[in-house]
Formats: structure tokens, C-alpha cells, sequence
């Protein structure tokens, strides 16, 4: 009798290179496809705080009602003249407080820290009020 040399059968292997290729593609086709819900704007109703802290005076203090009654420190303006009131920054890196009520426009207020960020105001605060 012949004996034959016994054949290595090939072991089933699943490659998991074209899986993730596929998984790939696939999360790439739903980011693309997906539709994101845009909003147009939004209500803004400015909290009260339970906890406030002591408000340092070597702080340019800004109270804002409404474009044309503004207040720079002891100084009446309006939106108009609200930068060449704005007192100089020197070397030193000044900070600002800005004081409103819930009437306040809020692009009112964006405006007027655009104003204080050109003129080199570093640190900018909003004050609120306690509950």
C-alpha cells in the first residue's frame, strides 16, 4: 500500500482590512448625507446668580441701557462716541466690567466688547445681579 504525504488544508482566514474600508466609507457617506437643523436665533434671557463677588474698582466700569445712553466710568455717551471715551490701555493689561439689565440689546453688548477686544482690553466681565 501507498502512503500519500498528508496536504495542509489552508485555514480559513477573514480579512478585516476591506470590512473597515467599507466602514469607512460608510460613516463618511452619512456625515456628508446628513442634514444639520440650523437655527435662526435665539431668545436670550440673562441668569441671576446665586453667589456674586465684590467687584474690584481699579476696573473700567461700562453701564449700558441702551445705544444712546451708555456710561463709560463717570463719562455720558452714546454708541456713536463710546470708543473716544474709552480711556487709554497702557502696558498693563486692563480689565472691564459691564453692567445691563435684561432689556439690553444683545448686539448692543456684542458691539461694545468688539470696541473694548480693538482698544486692548483684556479681561472683560459681565455683572449680574443676585437672586
Amino acid at each position: 500500500m501507498i502512503r500519500f504525504a498528508a496536504r495542509n488544508k489552508p485555514k480559513a482566514v477573514v480579512d478585516m482590512i476591506p470590512m473597515i474600508d467599507i466602514v469607512f466609507q460608510l460613516v463618511i457617506f452619512f456625515m456628508v448625507a446628513t442634514t444639520f437643523k440650523t437655527t435662526t436665533g435665539m431668545e436670550l434671557n440673562i441668569p441671576n446668580a446665586k453667589q456674586v463677588s465684590n467687584v474690584p474698582t481699579s476696573t473700567l466700569q461700562v453701564y449700558i441701557r441702551n445705544r444712546s445712553d451708555i456710561k463709560v466710568g463717570d463719562i455720558q455717551t452714546d454708541m456713536s462716541h463710546f470708543e473716544q471715551n474709552l480711556p487709554a490701555v497702557g502696558n498693563d493689561k486692563k480689565s472691564v466690567i459691564i453692567y445691563g439689565n435684561k432689556d439690553v440689546e444683545y448686539q448692543l453688548l456684542i458691539d461694545v466688547m468688539d470696541i473694548l477686544r480693538q482698544n486692548h482690553y483684556e479681561s472683560i466681565d459681565l455683572a449680574i445681579k443676585k437672586r
